[in-house]
């Protein structure tokens, strides 16, 4: 799982699993053991927008985080913070990268 947690894509397919694997998972790890908040914060944590934060929020809307909620709480903190300075600073990144040839034009 953390493999994929390194670029977009994986993180998308992360998620993907997750949702559709729910069931499963919380067999597997009831939400007594503290694995499962982990592997909620595994695969929610790398994401950095305010539509990820709605579509996580929307996800376990009508589910129990009972065993999870502290765990789901602090990964949806840390993504707003993430969301937060990414709309913040992304020009000065990218402005900052465009400067010293990372990249092909200031955006």
């Amino acid at each position: 799982m953390q493999g994929l947690r390194t670029h977009p894509e994986g993180l998308k397919a992360l998620w993907s699993w997750a949702q559709e694997n729910w069931d499963t998972i919380v067999n597997k790890l009831p939400p007594g053991l503290s694995m499962l908040g982990s592997v909620v914060q595994i695969v929610t944590n790398g994401f950095t927008t305010a539509e990820a934060i709605e579509e996580v929020q929307e996800f376990f809307k009508d589910k129990s985080t009972k065993g999870f909620d502290q765990g789901l709480a602090h990964s949806l903190e840390s993504v707003k913070a993430k969301a937060n300075w990414v709309e913040r600073d992304s020009k000065d990144v990218r402005a900052w990268l465009a400067e010293r040839g990372y990249m092909k034009s200031k955006l």
